[in-house]
C-alpha cells in the first residue's frame, strides 16, 4: 500500500502474470487495447475486448487487472478478491459475474462498473479497489460507530473539503480529515468506524460532503490532539447533498444514531442511502430508520415535536358545535406540544390565559373572513397614511405599504425558524455586527485614515466622513464625506436590507428600496448604501470580528386562526399564495417556494413552523362547494353536535334527548350539515334559561334553516298539538288561493304563553309516541 494512501496494486499470481501464448498471441491487439484504455475518456472496442478475453490463459480477472493498472480512474479489477463482498454490493457471486462478463463482453463489464459506482457515489475505482481489498485483507471492518466533522476545520469560515488554496489541506484529495482544536472524542475513532463530513448546520444551507471509513487515527496513536495529526479515511461516498435536518455545531463528536440530528440528517438524505445500505449489510446490523430511532412523530413544523398536527386544518360542522371554542385548545396543543386530550382536561381559564398571552406576544393571531375581506387585508396592500404635525403639508396625502395579518405572523415565524437554525459559526446578531463595524470605522478615522466608498478611479469621491452615535452610544448612521457632504446612511436602512444583501438577494443598488412606497423605484442613496454593504460584509467575513456566543434559539410553532374561513373569497384573499401553504412548499422543506409580492416586490414564503387553523360553518356552505384549491391543501376535522356536554335534567327536561330528537328530524328534512350544535343548550341551569335559549336562539335558527317554513319547523318539534307552534284555521276565502288545497297554516306561539315554561312542551319533542319520532325511527332503521 503506497502512493498517497489511496492506491493498491492488484496482485495476480505472478506465475501467470502475462498475456503470452504462442498459438494466439496478438501484439497489435494488446497495443490497441492499451491506447484505448489509457485515454482520459477510454473508448474500448468491444471486439478487441472479446478477442483479448479469448487469449488462452487471460480471462476476466487478468484482463481487468491490466486495464486497472493502465487507467485506475476508470477501470476496476474484477476478481475474487475484489468481489468477495458481492452480496453486500448487491451483485451476483464472483463465479457468476465472471461468467456474465465472458458471455456479455465489454458491455456487461461497463454495466457492472456502473452498478458498483452507484454503491460508492463519486468515488474513483482506485478508492473502491482499496476499500474492498482492505475489507478482504481484514485491515478494517466497518462498524456501527459514527462520528461527524465539519470541513470548517479551523473555525475560520473556510471550507477544507476541496481546498484550492493549499493541496496539503484538502479532505477530498488527501483522503483524511482533521480539526484545528482538541475534542474529547478525537482519539476514539478506530479502524472501521464511520465519519460523516458536512459543512454548515442550518437546514437549507447545511450540506453533506462525504462519508468515509477510518483506517488510521493519528490522534489516537499520539494520545491526543496535535495540530499536524490527521485521521486517514477510505471514502465510500463523495457526493454533496443538502441535508434533510439541522446538524449540531460541534466540530467532532461521536454520534448516537438513535437521537443525533446530524446522523438523522445524513441517514434521511437520499444521496447517502447507498452508503447506509452498504454499512448495514457489512455490519450485519439493521440500522433503523429515523422515525423508528426517534420514537417520536416528526412534523415539518418542528424538528422535536412529539405530537403530530396538520400544518393546515379546518374544523367544520354545524353552528354551535364549539369550532371557534376548540381552536384555542388546538392552538395551545400545537405550541406547547401536548396531546389535545391533555388540554381538554385542563382548567379552561388557565388555558385561555396562556392563549391570550401568546396572542399578545404575536405567536398566535386570529382573523375572521367575510365577504369584503381582501388580499390587501390578508397579505399586503397600500393604504393612505395620516400626516403627522412635522410632515410636509404640501404633500396632501401619503400612501404606505401595509402588511396584512398573514404576512406579519409568517415573517415572525420565519424569523424564529431562521434564528433557531443559526448556530455556531453561522450565528450572528445584526446589532452586534453593526456596533463592532462602526467602532472599527471610528478607530480608523481617528487614526487619520481616509476610507473611500468606491475603489480608486471610481465615478465618485465619496468617503466615510464620520460615525454618528446616539446618547447611549448606539450606532445611528454613517455620514458621508469627500465630494458628498451631509448625506447620512442610516442604521434603519442598513438593518432593513443588509441581511438580504448578505444572502445574495440584493444584487445591485437598484434592489435597495426607498423608505416610502410613493418615492422612487429605488432609494435615493442606494448607490452609496450598496458599497457600504460590501464594506460591512468584508468586515463580517473577516477575522477582525467574531460573533458573540449566541444563546440557542428554540424553534417555536406559530398559529394563525381563520374563523369562518369559508365566508371569504379564497381565490381573492390568498391569490397566488395558496400554493405556499402546501407542506412541501413551506420554507424549510426540500421543495421550499417563494413568490415576489406585487406591492413591496419582496420575496415571501410560508415557513414550516406556521400552522393554520380554520373554522367552517357547514350551514353556510358545504365542503363540496368549498374552493377546491383550499380543499386540496387542508385537512378537515368534523365537529358534530354531541349531547353529552349538556344537562339531562332541567326541571324534568332531558336536554340531551331534546337535542338528539330535533337533530334526527333536521337530518331527514334538510341535511346533517344543518343540525343544531350542543353549545345552544350548554350552561343552562333552570327553566327560565331554557325558555330564553329556545325563544332567542333555537327557533330563530330553525327559521333560518327552513326559510320560515313553519310546517317543517312544526315537524322538527315533533308535530305535537301541545308545543310552541300551532295550526291555525285558514279562512275559506283564502283557502282557494293556496297552491295546495290540503296545505296547513302554522304560527309561533306568543312568548307570553304558558306553554314556553311547561316542561311537557319540551318533553313532547323527544317523546317516542309522536308520529314524527316514529317516522324518524323507521328512517334510521
Amino acid at each position: 500500500m503506497d502512493i498517497d494512501d489511496y492506491y493498491i496494486f492488484p496482485t495476480p499470481d505472478p506465475r501467470y502474470n502475462n498475456f503470452y501464448n504462442k498459438n494466439n498471441f496478438e501484439s497489435d491487439l494488446l497495443w490497441r487495447l492499451f491506447r484505448q484504455a489509457v485515454k482520459n475518456d477510454p473508448e474500448i472496442d468491444s471486439d478487441d475486448f472479446e478477442k483479448a478475453l479469448r487469449i488462452d490463459g487471460v480471462g476476466v480477472a487478468r484482463l481487468t487487472q491490466t486495464l486497472f493498472l493502465i487507467n485506475s480512474e476508470y477501470f476496476l479489477t474484477v476478481d475474487e478478491t475484489t468481489f468477495h463482498l458481492s452480496e453486500a454490493l448487491g451483485l451476483p457471486t464472483w463465479p457468476k459475474i465472471q461468467k456474465e462478463i465472458e458471455d456479455g463482453g465489454y458491455e456487461k463489464y461497463q454495466s457492472l462498473l456502473e452498478e458498483i459506482k452507484e454503491v460508492f457515489p463519486e468515488c474513483q475505482p482506485y478508492e473502491i479497489n482499496l476499500f474492498l481489498w482492505m475489507q478482504r485483507d481484514g485491515r478494517i471492518k466497518v462498524s456501527n460507530n459514527f462520528f461527524h466533522i465539519s470541513t470548517n476545520a479551523y473555525n475560520d469560515g473556510k471550507d477544507y473539503w476541496d481546498s484550492s488554496e493549499n493541496k496539503n489541506l484538502n479532505f477530498k484529495e488527501n483522503n483524511y480529515v482533521y480539526t484545528g482544536g482538541d475534542f474529547p472524542d478525537l482519539i476514539k475513532p478506530a479502524p472501521g468506524d464511520v465519519i460523516l463530513v458536512r459543512r454548515g448546520m442550518k437546514k437549507g444551507k447545511a450540506k453533506g460532503k462525504a462519508i468515509g471509513v477510518v483506517y488510521q487515527n493519528e490522534y489516537a496513536d499520539k494520545g491526543g490532539w496535535e495540530e499536524e495529526s490527521i485521521i486517514h479515511v477510505l471514502w465510500i461516498n463523495k457526493s454533496e447533498h443538502p441535508l434533510s435536518h439541522n446538524t449540531e455545531q460541534y466540530a467532532f463528536r461521536k454520534l448516537d444514531p438513535s437521537r443525533h440530528d446530524t446522523y438523522l440528517a445524513f441517514e434521511e438524505t437520499r444521496g447517502y442511502k447507498p452508503s447506509f445500505d452498504l454499512i448495514k449489510k457489512l455490519t450485519g446490523h439493521s440500522i433503523k430508520n429515523s422515525s423508528e430511532l426517534n420514537q417520536e412523530i416528526q412534523q415539518p413544523g418542528s424538528d422535536t415535536m412529539k405530537y403530530s398536527y396538520p400544518l393546515n386544518q379546518i374544523l367544520y360542522g354545524p353552528p354551535g358545535t364549539g369550532k371557534t371554542w376548540n381552536t384555542i385548545n388546538y392552538a395551545m396543543a400545537i405550541i406547547e406540544d401536548k396531546p389535545l386530550e391533555e388540554l381538554e382536561r385542563e382548567d379552561r381559564k388557565g388555558v385561555k390565559e396562556r392563549f391570550d398571552e401568546l396572542k399578545g406576544d404575536g405567536q398566535i393571531a386570529m382573523v375572521t373572513f367575510h365577504q369584503n375581506f381582501t388580499y390587501e387585508d390578508f397579505i399586503e396592500g397600500i393604504r393612505p397614511a395620516l400626516l403627522d404635525g412635522d410632515e410636509d403639508e404640501s404633500e396632501k396625502i401619503r400612501y404606505e405599504r401595509h402588511k396584512g395579518i398573514f404576512r406579519e405572523i409568517a415573517e415572525r415565524a420565519n424569523e424564529n425558524r431562521t434564528q433557531s437554525e443559526q448556530t455556531g459559526d453561522e450565528s450572528w446578531n445584526m446589532d452586534d455586527l453593526l456596533q463592532a463595524f462602526a467602532d472599527s470605522i471610528g478607530t480608523r478615522l481617528n487614526l487619520g485614515e481616509e476610507i473611500n466608498l468606491f475603489p480608486p478611479g471610481g465615478k465618485s469621491g465619496a468617503t466615510v466622513g464620520k460615525i454618528n452615535w446616539s446618547r447611549d452610544r448606539e450606532f445611528k448612521s454613517v455620514q458621508l464625506g469627500g465630494s458628498i457632504q451631509d448625506q447620512r446612511l442610516t442604521a434603519k436602512i442598513i438593518k432593513r436590507d443588509y441581511e438580504a444583501f448578505y444572502r445574495g438577494e440584493i444584487k445591485s443598488a437598484k434592489d435597495i428600496k426607498p423608505t416610502y412606497e410613493s418615492k422612487m423605484s429605488h432609494h435615493g442613496n442606494a448607490m452609496y448604501y450598496f458599497p457600504l454593504f460590501k464594506m460591512i460584509k468584508k468586515f463580517h467575513d473577516g477575522h477582525e470580528w467574531q460573533a458573540k456566543e449566541q444563546a440557542a434559539v428554540k424553534k417555536q410553532n406559530y398559529v394563525l386562526i381563520i374563523d369562518e374561513i369559508n365566508r371569504g373569497n379564497i381565490a381573492k384573499i390568498f391569490s397566488e399564495l395558496i400554493t405556499l401553504v402546501e407542506l412541501s412548499k413551506r420554507l424549510g422543506q426540500d421543495d421550499e417556494t417563494t413568490v415576489t409580492l406585487p406591492y413591496s416586490k419582496e420575496k415571501f414564503g410560508v415557513p414550516d413552523n406556521l400552522y393554520i387553523i380554520g373554522t367552517m360553518n357547514t350551514a353556510d356552505r358545504s365542503i363540496a362547494q368549498l374552493d377546491t384549491a383550499l380543499r386540496r391543501r387542508f385537512e378537515f376535522i368534523e365537529m358534530m353536535p354531541d349531547s353529552k356536554y349538556i344537562s339531562d335534567n332541567i326541571d324534568g327536561v332531558d336536554c340531551q334527548k331534546l337535542l338528539d330528537a330535533m337533530n334526527k328530524r333536521i337530518r331527514f328534512l334538510l341535511s346533517r350539515e344543518h343540525q343544531i350544535g350542543h353549545t345552544y343548550l350548554m350552561d343552562i341551569k333552570n327553566m327560565d334559561q331554557l325558555v330564553k335559549k329556545f325563544q332567542n336562539s333555537v327557533i330563530p335558527l330553525l327559521q333560518e334553516y327552513f326559510y320560515d317554513n313553519w310546517e317543517k319547523i312544526y315537524l322538527v318539534l315533533n308535530g305535537k298539538e301541545r308545543g310552541f307552534i300551532e295550526k291555525i284555521e285558514v279562512p275559506e276565502g283564502l283557502r282557494e288561493s293556496l297552491v295546495y288545497d290540503n296545505r296547513e297554516a302554522y304560527e309561533l306561539l306568543p312568548f307570553y304563553r304558558k306553554e314556553w315554561k311547561d316542561p311537557e312542551s319540551y318533553q313532547a319533542i323527544y317523546r317516542e309516541d309522536g308520529q314524527g319520532e316514529k317516522g324518524e325511527t323507521e328512517q334510521d332503521s
